[in-house]
């Protein structure tokens, strides 16, 4: 995957080596970068992109779609309907890991993108330990 360009699932185009995709005005998106506080993740500075991508594997009906040196995207699959969240994760020139999950479709998605986002950080803080 060539890193100039990726497309989200949304129409949204992005470089995705350096910019995150954004968030739309739907509550079903969560990303370090939003405006929203309610909808905003911290950085997180504690895992590498090797126990990351083995976390976001390690989830049922998930795929990396995309990945380059430093950044993957990743698609999930709901269980019962098949809907897809997109995951998008940056490490940062700091080593900062910047990250955005939402919802390709719907409107509201109960929390569920935060949730997954919270897990696979401590799935990869835990592949870290051992």
């Amino acid at each position: 995957m060539n890193a100039s360009a990726w497309t989200g699932c949304r129409g949204e185009q992005v470089d995705p080596a350096t910019t995150l995709l954004p968030c739309t005005e739907r509550p079903n998106c969560v990303s370090t970068d939003h405006p929203d506080p309610e909808r905003r993740l911290p950085l997180a500075d504690d895992v590498a992109l090797a126990q990351l991508r083995a976390a976001i594997l390690s989830e049922p009906r998930s795929d990396i779609v995309a990945e380059g040196p430093h950044w993957l995207i990743a698609h999930f699959r709901s269980r019962v309907f098949g809907f897809v969240d997109e995951a998008h994760f940056i490490f940062r020139a700091d080593g900062r890991l910047a990250m955005r999950s939402g919802a390709c479709s719907g409107y509201y998605d109960f929390g569920v993108n935060r949730r997954r986002l919270e897990r696979l950080l401590a799935k990869a803080r835990q592949n870290a330990e051992d």
